[in-house]
């Protein structure tokens, strides 16, 4: 059984989410909820930023779409050097179409379910808990 990139990332988040349980349980009382908040504010962050990559990817994909509208009714085809530029435009927006439903696509996916199991986490243990101020004395949140 093959399992998605996708699917891989989302379990391997859920594991470490997990092996971080027991050093989170050892840290002072409110600094586990700080951490899980932190984790959750982390991976909001990273979510919309790749939300952001994968909208500017379909805005560019729609703009070579409406280039390519407006030309194909002017393209003169008996003129080689028109057909080759209108080639070359649909070279671009299949490499926009690429980018766009593949790498964007995934990166997207993959940092909504990275904030989704932080967020799970975070309910997990601190639910209904008012967030403590962050601890006073140093410490070091455990690798997420």
């Amino acid at each position: 059984m093959l399992v998605s990139p996708l699917r891989r990332g989302a379990l391997l988040c859920a594991a470490l989410c997990l092996l971080t349980m027991p050093a989170l349980a050892q840290m002072p009382p409110g600094a586990a909820c700080y951490c899980l908040k932190q984790a959750v504010d982390s991976s909001n962050a990273d979510m919309t930023a790749k939300n952001a990559a994968l909208a500017d990817a379909r805005a560019a994909l729609d703009q070579l779409d409406q280039q390519l509208a407006g030309l194909r009714a002017h393209v003169d085809v008996n003129n080689p050097q028109a057909v080759a530029q209108f080639k070359q435009l649909l070279e671009q927006r299949d490499a926009a179409a690429k980018r766009a439903g593949g790498e964007a696509l995934t990166e997207a996916q993959a940092a909504s379910n990275r904030y989704n199991d932080a967020v799970a986490a975070y309910n997990a243990q601190c639910a209904g808990q008012p967030l403590p101020p962050p601890p006073s004395a140093p410490f070091s949140c455990p690798m997420r």
